[in-house]
């Protein structure tokens, strides 16, 4: 039996420890449970609080979503059993799958989706973020509901794959008493401890076991990178995302490597209008600190070539991304002193940023060298760990080190670029970029890609930010299970996780 021992729990990407004992059994003993261990640490169950990312994990075995992403993070029938859109593309109707209950015995019906949709929208994380054109929601009868948007959200469909689309029991919205609904698992609250363990256990009455084979899932929270390796390594734990340095330990000792695209990492230019530093208004200063870094360096040395050096904030799978636009800002610190002259800074400026040693160490280091040398002097600022997240999405700082997830062309646009996107804490306008992203979100195909492209093109013509590379999420896999990545999803979904016999 694999034992579990004291676990490290904390914040998100963050370092801090408190401890939790207790024994999980492993899939090694064929007693049918998966153990994860998940470096963030579990937000409220009230779905309008959801974030996405490896918090997904801690969702999806109690709610399900009104759509399944398959294997190419393609929108498929889960409890909407099929959809259309009207000429507009304003109005989405979903016929729901008849006969499902949450577990408190409420029918899911149309006037349950309906609150759902409108209470997740009325929140302010990342799932919240992703409803925002949903305007009204009516339930035209117990199983057909139309949604009604603002403007085309090109991005929706497959965004009810994820907390944005899954489904609580109306009563327990707020999940103040703990997680209710129609997914395939139930929490256990007495395997549970809130911050360090999280058990579930099978749904008797889900309408698709089968996709789930596991009997029994536990989440274990690990926000420590070295402590999320060992209980790899000491077959505490299935599953673990692991730091691109450790990979050459995990396949020392018998365990599988899975890595696939993540995220888009480099620095983050959060006051793009200068507000708190004047200079980052100014192109100029923005395209010179595009030159400060050697990218290269970067994927190779510090992220072990887990990563590909690029320019452009557009993956590679993106209908936006344009092979040219990889090499727009090569490794020049001379050109970029020149640039900060023309623009009026040829001794630099100084800029206030938060220091993110604890998360990014290799990074932080090669970023302030890099500023510095090109004659942007930084001063770091202690941030608890507890309130990095916050403290960068209020607009506390001109810029940082961050990483954000590879998305899809709109979901991007949404996220970072429109006034009220939820990683635009400046809450920028550009208006010539505005017309771009109104006209991309009403057109279709290839018009769509094209203007997308341009999209892509004007943000990194204008040094929005100073990408670094594509960043890969790497997994330590015990032998016992398989896993199966999906494209622009950074977490892995628990149904895309099976036993390896």
């Amino acid at each position: 039996m694999r034992r579990v021992g004291p676990a490290v729990t904390a914040l998100a990407l963050m370092s801090a420890t408190a401890c939790s004992g207790g024994a999980v059994s492993g899939m090694g003993d064929g007693d049918g449970t998966l153990t994860l261990a998940v470096g963030v640490t579990a937000t409220p169950w009230d779905l309008a609080s959801a974030g996405l990312g490896d918090y997904i994990n801690y969702y999806e075995p109690v709610f399900d979503s009104l759509v399944r992403l398959d294997r190419y993070a393609e929108a498929t029938p889960n409890l909407a059993t099929s959809w259309r859109y009207d000429t507009s593309r304003t109005v989405l109707t979903m016929k729901l799958r008849k006969g499902v209950k949450f577990t408190d015995g409420t029918a899911l019906d149309a006037a349950a989706v309906k609150a759902n949709l409108l209470h997740t929208k009325a929140g302010t994380n990342e799932a919240a973020g992703k409803l925002r054109a949903i305007r009204t929601v009516d339930a035209v009868n117990p199983s057909t509901v139309a949604i009604h948007l603002s403007a085309p959200d090109p991005s929706l469909i497959t965004s009810l794959g994820d907390p944005s689309g899954m489904v609580a029991s109306p009563k327990a919205l707020d999940g103040k008493k703990g997680p209710v609904g129609s997914g395939p698992y139930v929490l256990n609250k007495s395997g549970t401890t809130n911050g360090s363990v999280y058990t579930f256990t099978r749904n008797r009455d889900y309408w698709n076991t089968e996709a789930f084979p596991f009997k029994k899932i536990v989440i274990r929270t690990i926000s420590d990178p070295t402590a999320r390796l060992n209980a790899l390594l000491g077959e505490q734990v299935d599953w673990a995302r692991i730091d691109p340095r450790s990979a050459s330990q995990v396949k020392g000792r018998g365990l599988r490597l899975s890595s696939h695209v993540d995220a888009v990492e480099g620095l983050y230019i959060w006051d793009r209008a200068g507000k708190i530093v004047p200079a980052l208004g100014k192109v100029k200063v923005r395209q010179a600190l595009n030159y400060a870094f050697d990218r290269d360096a970067i994927a190779k040395k510090i992220n072990m070539g887990y990563a590909s050096a690029t320019s452009q904030m557009a993956i590679p799978e993106s209908g936006a991304y344009e092979k040219s636009l990889q090499r727009t800002y090569p490794y020049d610190p001379g050109k970029a002193r020149k640039l900060l002259a023309e623009a009026g800074y040829p001794d630099g400026f100084t800029v206030t940023m938060p220091d993110v040693s604890s998360v990014a160490a290799g990074q932080q280091a090669v970023m302030t060298q890099a500023l510095e040398d090109i004659g942007v002097k930084v001063k770091t600022k202690k941030v608890p760990s507890t309130e990095l997240f916050t403290s960068l999405q209020r607009g506390k700082y001109a810029m940082s080190w961050f990483k954000l997830a590879s998305y899809r062309p709109w979901d991007y646009i949404s996220t970072q670029l429109t006034a009220d996107g939820a990683w635009n804490p400046a809450k920028d306008f550009d208006p010539k970029l505005a017309k771009l992203i109104a006209t991309a979100r009403k057109a279709t195909g290839a018009r769509q890609n094209e203007l997308f492209k341009q999209i892509n093109r004007y943000v990194q013509t204008n040094a929005f930010n100073a990408p670094w590379d594509v960043l890969d999420s790497v997994h330590g896999v015990s032998n016992s299970i398989k896993v199966t990545p999906q494209p622009f999803e950074s977490a892995i979904p628990i149904y895309q996780m099976t036993p390896a016999s």
